[in-house]
């Protein structure tokens, strides 16, 4: 199946973690390369290494790192899994809920990234009021692009995110929503506030969770 098509487009939130001084990152899935584009600007002397698995992305992404593998990271050779040896930032935007097994991804890593490597990961959130009013109508049609996105294979909300983490050998720094002004959001939000109210919930932050789009993970391996 065709991967999302790669734009010119990459996630701020991530970017913004990111200090001007990392010696080298790890990204999966460069897309079009635009975060190394970025990121170089700022730091011309970090080692950018990423991993795509459409030849023509790792041909845009070769433009701006220093290296480009052309492998899927659920099943890295030994030189790809060596790049995560002295990585001080891996990066996962919008690229474990396209994986078959993304809790075995991040064990694996888990045991093998330096102490002081942090894991950021930007999860499309299946919680967002969008999906919520489209299963009260019965909806869940694929499409090109979105939450929706019919090349993802695994859907998580906040909660299924943290435990992704936290039961694969990882605690968590920080957890960033990413919230966009859709139309009609705030009537779908009341809307949500209500129904948490009613059942009992949390209103806060079954709100909050319906807001997010996506969230961004900052986490690093469990110190022992």
């Amino acid at each position: 199946m065709k991967q999302t098509p790669a734009t010119d487009l990459f996630n701020q939130t991530i970017f913004d973690i990111l200090p001007n001084n990392t010696k080298k990152i790890l990204e999966i899935g460069t897309g079009s390369g635009a975060m190394a584009k970025a990121y170089k600007i700022i730091n011309k002397n970090v080692n950018y290494v990423g991993v795509e698995i459409d030849p023509e992305y790792q041909s845009l992404s070769e433009r701006y790192c220093d290296t480009v593998y052309l492998e899927n990271f659920e099943s890295p050779t030994e030189a790809l899994l060596n790049e995560s040896d002295d990585a001080d930032f891996i990066i996962f935007s919008d690229v474990l809920e396209h994986m078959h097994n993304p809790w075995e991804v991040l064990r694996n890593l888990s045991k093998r990234i330096p102490k002081h490597c942090r894991v950021l990961a930007s999860i499309p959130n299946i919680q967002h009021w969008s999906i919520q009013i489209r299963l009260l109508n019965g909806d869940f049609e694929y499409a090109d692009s979105g939450l929706l996105d019919r090349t993802h294979v695994r859907f998580f909300t906040r909660k299924t995110m943290i435990q992704l983490f936290l039961n694969n050998g990882f605690s968590i720094n920080q957890i960033t929503p990413r919230i966009f002004d859709f139309p009609n959001q705030d009537k779908h939000l009341n809307m949500i506030r209500k129904n948490a109210e009613l059942l009992s919930m949390n209103v806060e932050e079954a709100v909050i969770d319906a807001a997010s789009f996506q969230l961004v993970i900052d986490a690093q391996k469990i110190q022992l």
